[in-house]
């Protein structure tokens, strides 16, 4: 069985530029859902590119718009506009029928001081979501961003009895969080469910190939593979050169994670 690797891509990139060179090369794809892509594409372009994909026997996942949302916010319109953008977005991504959902929690240290409102907020609104997701039998996955340790995501998971999975970005958890990428990784992994792969220099959010940067990836495949984990590893990188290196290596890496 081939590794689960896939590339991530903007759905308006993939429809106009990378769709043909997709097929070809047979790469399983993260459709990137974005603002744009949502307001300028028809749905049946949605279901036709989503058919081209199908058809050709690849993977899809699907990683949710972002910017600007949050479903945990305590602006109360903030939250509802949040969810109808999350909510199209689901509609659109399960034409797909993808493996997985990836989802931001839009929380922010920077004005979401009083944690614990927030998470209440949030863990109200993400079952809302869940409900849609579950009818349309899809999973999703909350993928670390601006929280500031695993420790405060993890009340999150368990809150849903392992109806939420987690996808664990290490790029993120270096440069946003206060807790090393392994600390993540030893707290959160029975929730792991996909890793989402770049490097950077410890600094920004540099979107490098792996290696280029700083990041621990030998040491989390190596925890994987004690730990008889095999999660999907989706290349983040944000140039083409990068993401070719990438992909090498996730499958290389993916294939010994199933020995």
């Amino acid at each position: 069985m081939r590794p689960l690797v896939f590339v991530s891509i903007p759905f308006n990139l993939l429809k106009e530029k990378y769709l043909s060179l997709v097929l070809e090369n047979r790469i399983n794809v993260e459709v990137s859902l974005n603002a744009f892509s949502l307001d300028n594409y028809s749905y049946h372009t949605f279901k036709e590119v989503a058919n081209l994909i199908k058809e050709e026997g690849l993977l899809t996942t699907v990683h949710l718009p972002f910017i600007d949302l949050s479903i945990g916010s305590v602006d109360l319109w903030i939250r509802e506009v949040s969810l109808k953008r999350i909510f199209l977005a689901i509609e659109r991504a399960s034409l797909f029928q993808p493996l997985n959902l990836v989802l931001h929690s839009g929380y922010s240290y920077n004005y979401h001081e009083l944690k614990e409102e927030w998470r209440s907020i949030f863990i109200e609104n993400l079952n809302k979501l869940l409900e849609f997701i579950q009818e349309e039998r899809l999973s999703l996955s909350l993928e670390n961003v601006y929280e500031p340790t695993p420790e405060f995501m993890l009340p999150i998971f368990e809150a849903f009895s392992r109806r939420v999975g987690w996808c664990f970005d290490p790029a993120h958890a270096r440069v946003f969080s206060k807790k090393d990428e392994l600390d993540w990784l030893d707290i959160l992994y029975p929730y792991l469910k996909e890793i989402h792969c770049h490097d950077n220099l410890g600094e920004e959010d540099d979107h490098l190939a792996l290696g280029k940067g700083v990041l621990k990836f030998n040491a989390i495949f190596k925890f994987l593979k004690e730990k008889k984990i095999v999660p999907i590893l989706t290349s983040e990188a944000h140039n083409e050169e990068d993401t070719y290196l990438n992909l090498k290596v996730l499958t290389d890496e993916g294939e010994k994670l199933q020995e």
